[in-house]
């Protein structure tokens, strides 16, 4: 399913460049429980590189300057350490051999073995050359954490929890908004396709004195030898490469470098709206996006994702 474009900028450079590492349910094998593993890769052509793990999968994420590509597989990661293969790109075979250890024991009154956080060095096979070779990482080893989280197998008598407080939440406000303003208006103008799963945005973020930062996004999502595949690019620019009117329902974007050209958004009440573009989102790992093709949709909205 197509991956929504109305999301906020961080959020979508979140979801390219990191999962947090969050704990897995408890496992029958203690020599299996899931291990938390960061650690950073070098990497050629000046580009940035690092591996994490969540209890949802292994991430390989490799950056530079706005361009990010995320990699995501399934594999072993455990207190031994782990091990990933990436399809024909490449493997990650390792073990751990920790430096220094920070433990977390178990409350007191409670039983079970502490929870440790690590530095280490992990050791073995690091191999991963990237699409059209545009990356390549080779290594024997690597500095970085490993964090096991014990707190599902403690043993703590009952307590009796507090009463919660009922808390009315008030509505959000931002109290510099003044919609009667073009200036000061939020916008997304959000481009889809429903023949790939991908999307270009641009976003228009107001301040207390008008126009604000704006935003320029493109991603592509795939699915490629059992890896779920992240690409995009993120920009900031100024308001003029985002200009727009609500109420006429038009938007011109000239995004910078890396992306290249330029669309026209016209609302259409009883037609399909116009979208006219030459833009090319370039990607790590694969060909640019021409969000210009035929089966992209454009939609212009008064307001910023998430309901901001």
């Amino acid at each position: 399913m197509l991956r929504s474009a109305l999301l906020v900028p961080s959020l979508v450079t979140a979801a390219l460049l990191a999962a947090a590492p969050t704990a897995a349910a408890p496992t029958a094998n203690p020599e299996d429980r899931f291990a938390a593993i960061s650690f950073g890769l070098a990497a050629n052509n000046g580009l940035d590189a690092g591996l994490e793990t969540s209890s949802e999968g292994i991430y390989l994420k490799i950056s530079r300057r706005g361009r990010v590509a995320s990699y995501k597989v399934q594999g072993k990661s455990t207190e031994a350490g782990l091990k990933a293969r990436f399809g024909k790109l490449g493997l990650i075979d390792v073990t751990f051999r920790p430096t220094k250890t920070r433990v977390e024991k178990p409350p007191k009154g409670c039983k079970g073995r502490p929870s440790t956080d690590s530095e280490g060095i992990f050791v073995g096979t690091i191999q991963f050359t990237g699409e059209f070779e545009y990356v390549q990482i080779e290594a024997t080893e690597a500095k970085g954490t490993m964090w096991v989280n014990r707190e599902y197998e403690w043993k703590c008598p009952r307590r009796k929890e507090p009463p919660r407080t009922h808390v009315t939440q008030r509505p959000s406000t931002l109290g510099f908004r003044d919609r009667s303003d073009p200036d000061k208006e939020p916008a997304t103008l959000a481009v889809l396709s429903r023949r790939c799963d991908c999307f270009f945005a641009a976003y228009a973020t107001p301040n207390r004195r008008g126009r604000g930062r704006t935003t320029f996004v493109g991603a592509k999502f795939e699915s490629v030898d059992g890896m779920e595949i992240n690409r995009g690019t993120i920009v900031d620019a100024d308001p003029s490469a985002f200009v727009f009117n609500h109420a006429a329902g038009t938007a011109q974007v000239h995004p910078p470098h890396p992306f290249s050209g330029s669309g026209i958004f016209k609302r259409r009440p009883n037609a399909r709206n116009l979208w006219r573009s030459t833009i090319q989102v370039p990607l790590l790992g694969a060909n640019p996006l021409s969000v210009g093709d035929p089966g992209f949709q454009a939609r212009l909205v008064h307001a910023l994702p998430g309901g901001e």
